[in-house]
């Protein structure tokens, strides 16, 4: 029998990566970034569980990539999950933020997540079942400090999938929202952040308890998760 399908944006590194290891038990994965390198690192670690996945090589801000995407699933009949994970981040006041960074922020963490949902949401509709998850930040939650472009992409990416969730519910398709604090991954590479990134919180803590709200059963549902060090923020 043939594993259900799970779409998994953003999965060469940090969140993306440990989910599709961890969900590869359950799901065919179906990795999706942009780094080819980096997603065969993924993919390698999947085959070694004896699992499945497919690496497709896209930029999910583009429509003609979604295309692509969609092209190269076999079976769509048995997608079930999307994991929209897919983000960047430029922590820069508004003087000095660019244009450029500010589309790249809006175009990869809104445009990407509405566009790979358009993607596949009729094909969920179909079967009244499904879950959507979308990794947010505590950014969608509360604005920061030299983060417009950041937090702007959040807040409506919260707004996005807050309204999806109330349009999805007669479908029976789940809606995840997940809500994390600063987390040790390779965001934070040449950004200063060093002395500061033993105290954040671990990339398989936090995909552990994201693996916990996908597994709800039956008609159960985690709507949305804010994950902080019990410290709190930075």
């Amino acid at each position: 029998m043939n594993k259900p399908i799970a779409i998994i944006t953003g999965a060469s590194t940090g969140i993306g990566q440990s989910l599709s290891i961890k969900l590869s038990d359950k799901y065919f994965i179906y990795l999706v970034s942009r780094n080819k390198e980096k997603l065969q690192k993924t993919a390698e670690l999947i085959k070694d569980k004896n699992n499945q996945c497919k690496m497709i090589v896209a930029d999910v801000s583009r429509s003609k990539s979604i295309d692509l995407i969609y092209s190269q699933i076999k079976n769509k009949q048995d997608i079930e999950l999307l994991v929209n994970n897919a983000g960047i981040a430029i922590f820069n006041n508004i003087s000095k933020l660019s244009i450029d960074d500010w589309d790249k922020q809006l175009n990869t963490n809104l445009r990407g997540c509405f566009l790979m949902t358009k993607m596949i949401i009729d094909d969920l509709k179909s079967k009244k079942s499904g879950k959507i998850v979308f990794i947010n930040s505590v950014a969608g939650l509360n604005p920061y400090k030299d983060s417009t472009a950041y937090v702007a992409s959040k807040h409506g990416l919260k707004g996005f999938s807050s309204a999806l969730r109330e349009e999805l519910r007669e479908h029976n398709i789940k809606v995840i929202s997940v809500y994390p604090g600063a987390i040790d991954t390779p965001l934070w590479n040449n950004m200063g952040m060093d002395d500061l990134r033993q105290e954040m919180m671990t990339i398989d803590d936090i995909s552990g308890i994201i693996l916990n709200a996908i597994n709800s059963p039956n008609n159960c549902t985690t709507e949305e998760i804010t994950i902080r060090r019990v410290a709190g923020d930075f």
